[in-house]
Parts: C-alpha cells; sequence; structure tokens
C-alpha cells in the first residue's frame, strides 16, 4: 500500500503545473556537501508546505585512516515511464520527459564504512543511486492509473536491495581485497525509507530533547555478530564459522568474527572471503512515515566511530537543540572525547525544516507530543519472502 496518507490528493493537482523537460541523467549526482547553510527546498513545498518540508545537511569528520566515505543529493529525480511512455529512464543517458512521464523528486543519503581500504566505499559512494535508479525502472512502466508517488514508494523498498545487490557483483567482480558497511536513506515528502547492512546506523529524532516526542528510534539494524544472535545462526547454517579472533586462559578475546574473511560483522559489500563464510549484501530495510503533526525532525547518518562512544538516546541529547551543522560538529566531538583514535568518524545530520528560515527542525513545538513507529518492511532472512511488520 502507498506509505504517504492522501499523498495521491496532495501531490495530484501539482503535476500538471510541474515543469516538463531535460531531467538529469541515472549516475550523474553532485557530491558537494554543504556547510550547513544551504536548505534545499522541494519543488512541491510550492504545493504542499506540510507534506513537503524542507532540508538543511551538514556533515563532519574525523579522519584517521581516510576509508569512510559517503553521498549526498538532496534532490535526486526518477524519471516514472507511464505505460504509453517510450523508452526506459534507466538506459544510462539523459532522458527527454514525455507528456504521458512524470518525474519523482526525492532526496537520497549514504554513508559508507570501508574496511581493507578505501576501495569499496568509494565504489559504493560513486554508483549506489545509479544503481537504485536502475532498479526502480525493473517492474516496467507505471500503470497510467497510479500516481507515480505512489509507485515510487512502492517499488522503492525492493528497489534498494536490488541496488545493494548490484553494488556488491559490480565491486566483487573487480577483485579487490576490501569491503564497506553502507547505510543509504531515502527521503521523499514525510517518508523516509533506510538500507544498510553492517554496523553504521541511521536514527530519526522528532524531538524528545525538547520534549517533543518518543525517545529517537533507529532506522537500521546492527548487524554485529556479538549482539545478534540470529546473524549468528545464519552464518553458521551457511557453512561459516563464528568464534574470536584470540584466546587467553582459554577464553575468547576480542568480538566474535565470521571465518573465512575475519569480519565481525556478517552483512557488508565486497569482502570477497567473507561472501564463502555467509556474509551477505541484502540489507534489512525499514520504513517510517513522519505524522503530519510534527512540523520537523532530524535524521543522523553515522559510522560506527560515533555509536561505539554514544547511545541513540545520548547522541539525541547532544543534537538536539543545536543548528544542523553545530549538530554534526558536536555528535563528531563527542565521539571523540569517548573513542580511541584509531577509526574514523563521519557524522551526516540531515534536517527537515517546517520552514527553510528555522535554524533546527525543532524550532516550532508540534500541539502535543508525536508518537511514530518504524516499521521493517523486508526484515527477514536473505532470499526468503520478507516478513511484513504491522
Amino acid at each position: 500500500p502507498p506509505c504517504r496518507r492522501s499523498q495521491s490528493e496532495r501531490q495530484r493537482g501539482s503535476r500538471a503545473a510541474a515543469p516538463i523537460g531535460r531531467v538529469r541523467g541515472f549516475g550523474l549526482f553532485d557530491r558537494a556537501m554543504p556547510k550547513g547553510g544551504d536548505v534545499h527546498v522541494p519543488l512541491a513545498r510550492a504545493v504542499d508546505p506540510l507534506g513537503n518540508p524542507a532540508l538543511r545537511t551538514a556533515r563532519s569528520r574525523k579522519v584517521q585512516k581516510g576509508e569512510d566515505t559517503s553521498f549526498e543529493t538532496p534532490d535526486a529525480t526518477w524519471v516514472a515511464r507511464r505505460v504509453d511512455g517510450r523508452g526506459s529512464a534507466g538506459d544510462g543517458g539523459t532522458q527527454d520527459v514525455t507528456d504521458s512521464d512524470a518525474v519523482v523528486h526525492f532526496s537520497a543519503f549514504g554513508l559508507f564504512d570501508g574496511h581493507g581500504g578505501k576501495a569499496c566505499a568509494e565504489h559504493c559512494a560513486a554508483t549506489m543511486l545509479g544503481h537504485l535508479l536502475h532498479a526502480l525502472d525493473k517492474p516496467g512502466p507505471v500503470n497510467v492509473d497510479d500516481h507515480p508517488d505512489d509507485a515510487f514508494e512502492a517499488r522503492l523498498p525492493g528497489a534498494l536491495r536490488d541496488a545493494f545487490a548490484a553494488c556488491d557483483a559490480e565491486f566483487l567482480a573487480k577483485d579487490i581485497h576490501s569491503g564497506a558497511t553502507a547505510t543509504v536513506v531515502v527521503v521523499h515528502g514525510r517518508c523516509v525509507t533506510t538500507a544498510a547492512v553492517g554496523d553504521s546506523l541511521a536514527t530519526i529524532d522528532l524531538g524528545v530533547s525538547c520534549g517533543f516526542a518518543a525517545p529517537a528510534a533507529r532506522l537500521s539494524p546492527e548487524h554485529r555478530l556479538d549482539t545478534s544472535a540470529f546473524e549468528r545462526e545464519r552464518i553458521v547454517a551457511c557453512g561459516g564459522e563464528v568464534r574470536a579472533t584470540a584466546f587467553e586462559d582459554g577464553k575468547p578475546v576480542g568480538p566474535l568474527r565470521v571465518w573465512p574473511g575475519g569480519l565481525a560483522v556478517s552483512r557488508t559489500l565486497g569482502d570477497r572471503d567473507g561472501k564463502r563464510g555467509g556474509v551477505v549484501s541484502e540489507p534489512e530495510v525499514s520504513r517510517v512515515v513522519v505524522p503530519d503533526e510534527q512540523p520537523g525532525f532530524r535524521i543522523t547518518l553515522a559510522s560506527d566511530g560515533l555509536w561505539d562512544a554514544v547511545t541513540v538516546k545520548q547522541a539525541a541529547q547532544c543534537s538536539g537543540r543545536l543548528a544542523t551543522a553545530a549538530a554534526a560538529a558536536a555528535l563528531c566531538k563527542q565521539a571523540q572525547k569517548q573513542k580511541d583514535n584509531r577509526d574514523d568518524i563521519t557524522v551526516l545530520v540531515v534536517d527537515a525544516l517546517a520552514d527553510p528560515a528555522h535554524k533546527d527542525p525543532f524550532f516550532v513545538k508540534p500541539p502535543w507530543k508525536t508518537a511514530f513507529k518504524v516499521k521493517w518492511p523486508l526484515r527477514g532472512a536473505p532470499g526468503k519472502e520478507p516478513l511484513l511488520d504491522d
């Protein structure tokens, strides 16, 4: 079912007036990072400001190994071809939009924590969006009776899974000994869809530090063998071995790891050796629809350099009352206080603003404390039918 409540009614009137012309080809996107002052205002906000908050993004990093990479695309586009349209938007070139087609605008953000070098993380950051657009095209043209925004949201979870698989296969074909965790967040109005493998997390905060909402929540799981019995059992069932690196006095020392490969996480991109031990690239995908009564919200993507130092609650308390750039910097600084300096730390903050002039997403207080639920439409064992979390 469509994710957004009354999305068709909200947007249908605006599509006739939407500008039609040449659009950006797949895989071409701006990896430049705003410093917290630039605000992206969606085109649909002119028709529906409540359903299309403005976005401000900021990033803060501490570089040690130089293996973390990210991409930020606040105005990505997907051409929803109609049944009577011509061609596909995912053929690698710039496309003309016909009268029967519609352009769906969305925002995409990705963070990749590399290991064994930066090759895999850089490959993922450069190709993930292109693979996602290809995957959105895969089901074929959109039925003329279906609203393009609803079609986009219905296709997105499966397209993210396919994009991760394609990105992984393409890098493995290079035969490079490297891998990466991956966290990708797609924002479409108030619908937030997240796909992730590994232990870099994404969270959402509706203003808990200001007393506005329920506690901040994870948008992605943690695929560490130390904390996931399901993943340990899955690895063993695939023929891999789960054990610590070393033993002292007969007791294991250090985190549990997959062998072959020696990884502490069970799902990654790349990692050719780990794939022989049951490591997979299939992400778990979540979705949350932020209620209309919540004026703004904050999404935080960060590598394990942050989450090894602070909890989700502590991160929300540290950054909640700060502007976008200051929030990213404060989280990075907080992690450096508690984390040894051998790991990279990357923090990416995405603020959804009720008004582009607001300095933070919690500038306006909602009429009552907002409750929300993160759903996991694709939770389940890799290769199995997804389980719907109602």
